[in-house]
């Protein structure tokens, strides 16, 4: 692929990202993320660490970062697996989200489930409850989250006590949220794990 053809097929892709639909976004993030691959490895031959670059770029440019972060959490909602083994609560849970604007794609009632979907499509942000269907439970599946996919992970549970608290924190999750849960303090949090998950996606080079 020649330079000139990189750049058109960059164009093409960032034109069909303000029209996206839900179900072409993986294929158009892989085309994204190969293009992204290619000019990568163009730079390495020429000597030229382009991840660097871009850090040194984004750190003296730091007073354009928090705009450079609202526009990336209005191109795309962040994808949300829903891990909880009440149907209803489930459902309820994902219609919520779904009505708030975010993509809450899918449900899982076991471990083994959400780590199932999850290898399919890895979420942005994991909602899971510590009570789950299977032998594991939402703490051990919100770590194996983190490690795989470095999933942000915000508990929404009934359990309140400090031994599962103290437990569940050695996760590093986002935020630990007692049911019930209010639609607002729903979306606060998600917006804050959103943003915060995509400051260090741009600050990490």
């Amino acid at each position: 692929m020649q330079l000139s053809q990189a750049k058109r097929a960059l164009h093409s892709v960032i034109r069909r990202l303000g029209n996206l639909a839900p179900h072409d976004r993986e294929r158009v993030e892989q085309e994204l993320g190969e293009i992204l691959l290619y000019l990568i490895r163009t730079a390495n031959r020429f000597g030229i660490d382009l991840v660097a670059t871009a850090g040194k770029r984004l750190s003296h440019d730091a007073r354009l970062l928090p705009s450079a972060v609202d526009a990336l959490a209005a191109a795309r909602p962040p994808r949300i697996l829903i891990v909880e083994d009440e149907g209803i609560v489930a459902a309820d849970l994902q219609e919520t989200l779904n009505g708030l604007g975010y993509d809450a794609y899918a449900i899982a009632a076991s471990g083994a489930e959400a780590l199932s979907i999850a290898r399919d499509n890895p979420p942005d942000i994991a909602l899971t409850d510590i009570r789950i269907d299977g032998h594991v439970d939402g703490i051990e599946v919100a770590a194996q989250l983190r490690q795989e996919f470095d999933t942000a992970v915000i508990f929404v549970t009934a359990l309140a006590d400090d031994a599962t608290f103290q437990r569940a924190k050695r996760t590093e999750p986002y935020a630990y949220l007692i049911k019930p849960v209010s639609g607002t303090a729903l979306k606060t949090t998600i917006e804050l794990t959103a943003r915060r998950q995509r400051q260090s996606l741009l600050t990490a080079g």
